[in-house]
């Protein structure tokens, strides 16, 4: 009878713990939850089982759809362990080796004189040009078609890399785009064929799938959205054909499902998920954060996979805590939606007690030198159009007055503001550096994004 008066008490106080979070989290959930406006959707799994799971605010202002557990949605670049995971089970069939050059299986990529290696791809260590930057770069704007080939056609064009494969980090969707083409040529089958067969219907995702043709109909999904001037939304397009790098389509049952698998590893085992979270080490032999499509880091004291997403309007991010054995998925279908700071607020609601404290943030921000003044220029030393061999793609510097501006046919006119002596920050575009021949004369710019670096522009006349 004791006995049984504990284990009832237990089962009280948990119950009674739970319904606490469920609280907190609705709470922390309260200003999405409109009728009138977009929002998102939360989901809890702990030990297997979805332990909350919630929607919030509107999946269609247009249709008056609400938000529910069953909503799906694009999960952006959480899809990249998706792809990580592929690799890690091709590689443990033996179909293929992480450590193989790129060209082994795909020999139309130029010989960089390194060798690129499907590791580096996986831990974003190739130096390959990142293709969102190159198409804007080459005058693409936001909206515009984006499919799965022009990650092979870039790289086919790339006259030099962004450094030395191996030795830096930086985050490139092109190799994950890539590591879908390597899928494919390995296995015969098409990327979202071999995801559905071997990754989506093993774990029962029903209801995910991979946008593999441009304005693809997938019934249940939300809407995508972006505030709008003066107040309210307007919608905004995921315009795609691309994947490995995202395209996954999934709602947050599906989303539980590939959670609960962390946990179990019944889909892979331990000897993938074992490759899944090795950290890249880059040629100095420092140890990245980044493992095969996911980040491994740590959140008061704890463990944690992580990895965040975002395309067009959407928002997500996943957190799985190995020691709780408890994960979290976050999304939204709004552009202004913190789905970080949304998930470190539900974390604090589930596992918070059981948490090291939180440590105090002590760095200060440094202020910006804002009374130097701006070197002086010849403005037109610089005017003339520019023309990048790689891109394929002609941009012009004109004058107004006494300033610059870069201009595109497509891009508009773009302000250049000098930062010094021939370097120069273009509004949405870059930084220019300007080279010169032996003469003083300019020849050319290096164009810098924060994925591309020292992209080539000749000038001609």
């Amino acid at each position: 009878m004791k006995r049984l008066l504990i284990l009832a008490a237990t089962i009280l106080a948990f119950a009674s713990t739970a319904s606490a979070q469920h609280a907190a989290i609705d709470s922390l959930m309260t200003r999405f939850n409109r009728t009138d406006a977009p929002g998102g959707a939360i989901t809890v799994v702990q030990h297997g089982e979805i332990a909350f799971q919630s929607g919030y605010g509107m999946a269609s202002l247009e249709q008056g759809t609400a938000i529910r557990p069953e909503t799906i949605f694009d999960i952006g670049s959480v899809a990249k362990q998706f792809t990580g995971f592929a690799l890690a089970v091709l590689d443990h069939r033996g179909l293929l080796s992480l450590d193989d050059d790129v060209r082994t299986h795909l020999p139309e990529i130029p010989d960089f004189g390194h060798s690129i290696t499907i590791r580096h791809l996986l831990n974003h260590t190739s130096g390959l040009r990142e293709v969102y930057d190159a198409k804007s770069l080459s005058g693409w704007i936001g909206g515009d078609r984006i499919e799965q080939e022009e990650a092979l056609r870039l790289t086919r064009h790339i006259h030099e890399l962004n450094f030395e494969p191996g030795t830096e980090y930086l985050y490139c969707n092109t190799a994950y785009m890539l590591l879908a083409d390597i899928v494919a040529r390995v296995t015969g089958q098409s990327f979202p064929e071999w995801m559905q067969e071997h990754v989506f219907d093993p774990l029962k995702m029903e209801t995910a799938e991979i946008m593999d043709i441009p304005g693809e109909v997938i019934p249940g999904s939300a809407d995508s959205y972006a505030p709008a001037r003066g107040g309210g939304f307007v919608r905004t397009f995921d315009n795609s054909s691309a994947f490995g790098q995202g395209g996954i389509y999934a709602s947050g049952k599906d989303m539980a499902r590939w959670l609960a698998n962390f946990g179990s590893m019944r889909v892979g085992g331990p000897e993938v998920f074992d490759r899944l979270t090795t950290r890249g080490i880059l040629a100095s032999g420092d140890t990245l954060v980044y493992a095969l499509g996911i980040s491994i880091r740590e959140h008061r004291g704890a463990g944690v996979w992580l990895h965040t997403g975002a395309s067009a309007g959407f928002r997500s991010v996943l957190a799985w805590f190995p020691a709780f054995e408890t994960g979290f998925f976050v999304q939204g279908n709004r552009a202004d939606f913190n789905a970080v700071s949304v998930l470190w607020d539900v974390v604090d609601a589930v596992l918070g007690g059981q948490l090291a404290p939180q440590s105090p943030d002590t760095e200060s921000p440094e202020t910006p030198d804002e009374d130097a003044a701006p070197p002086a220029f010849d403005a037109e030393e610089y005017e003339g159009r520019y023309f990048s061999p790689e891109l394929e793609s002609v941009f012009a510097v004109v004058r107004m007055g006494d300033s610059l501006v870069l201009t595109h046919r497509r891009r508009g006119d773009m302000p250049m503001r000098v930062l010094e002596e021939d370097v120069f920050q273009a509004e949405g575009f870059g930084t220019l550096r300007f080279e010169r021949d032996d003469a003083g004369a300019v020849t050319g710019y290096r164009v810098t994004t924060g994925r591309v670096r020292a992209l080539r522009f000749s000038r001609f006349d």
